[in-house]
């Protein structure tokens, strides 16, 4: 007889949201971290408890032996979130379901890593809002911005298992319409969805030839960026769509932005080899 009882093991699975790519001098990546947990999660399949202000996690030394050891049961589970040499976290932040910044519960577990207790999990996932800053290499250069692991810590405080992990990659690019595209997560939960889309129907819209509604849309998606915290992408705005005036090549040069940005698409960063992974520069030592 088939058993359809739910498994007690627990699993993650970690997925990361974001644009890779970087303008020339760009230091600031947005990432959205999607951690999913099933069978059980860390509590067994036992009701979560309630949120709590602050978990009770004695904090680690900086580079201590042991120190992921010293988070102990009530951590829960824990992202670990680890960054190349000039490379650090600017914030974290859980968006969904709910909303906590969890930014100052950061325990140091190594010279570039740090720890951030969420609590105990049921079957569920959770979203978190990830700012890094990093240091600009240069023009066609790339890098592993970020190492992010999650850890169950052992009941008898015991090193903690590793369940899931995912990278965060960072790529420079001169290419304007490449580093202004907004994943579709990060608008999501930065309040940028509309001008994400404006941005995107405008540059299908000169892809078509329908110079009418190019223009239109690169106009809202122009007025759009100069909301308070868009500086860079009405910068980058400004180099993809030029005077939004088709007598004067507004539709030409972005047309010529959607075929670059359909160049971008086939060669984005994506999962390297182990012996790839050891080619990358000396800040990508994670």
């Amino acid at each position: 007889m088939a058993n359809f009882a739910k498994s007690r093991v627990p699993r993650f699975t970690v997925e990361v949201h974001h644009n890779p790519f970087l303008p020339q001098g760009g230091r600031t990546l947005h990432a959205v971290v999607a951690v999913t947990a099933t069978g059980g999660g860390s509590t067994g399949g036992r009701p979560v408890p309630g949120p709590r202000p602050d978990p009770a996690v004695p904090a680690a030394a900086e580079g201590a032996p042991g120190a992921a050891g010293a988070l102990g049961p009530d951590a829960g589970v824990v992202l670990r979130v680890r960054t190349p040499l000039g490379a650090e976290v600017g914030f974290l932040r859980q968006v969904a379901p709910t909303a906590e910044d969890l930014t100052d519960r950061r325990r140091a577990s190594g010279p570039r890593s740090g720890d951030y207790p969420t609590g105990p999990w049921g079957d569920e996932s959770r979203d978190y809002h990830l700012l890094l800053r990093v240091p600009d290499p240069g023009l066609g250069r790339e890098m592993l911005a970020a190492r992010i692991t999650v850890l169950l810590p052992a009941p008898d405080g015991a090193a903690p298992r590793v369940v899931a992990q995912a990278l965060v990659r960072a790529a420079w690019t001169d290419d304007p319409v490449a580093a202004l595209r907004i994943d579709a997560q990060v608008a999501h939960h930065t309040g940028r969805s509309e001008l994400a889309q404006v941005i995107q129907r405008g540059l299908d819209a000169a892809k078509w030839g329908d110079a009418g509604r190019a223009v239109a849309e690169l106009r809202r998606a122009t007025s759009l960026a100069g909301a308070p915290g868009n500086g860079d992408t009405a910068k980058l705005l400004a180099k993809v769509v030029g005077d939004v005036d088709p007598a004067t090549g507004t539709v030409r040069q972005a047309a010529k932005a959607a075929e670059a940005e359909r160049e971008s698409s086939r060669t984005a960063p994506g999962p390297r080899s182990p012996s790839e992974e050891t080619a990358m520069n000396e800040h990508d030592q994670l």
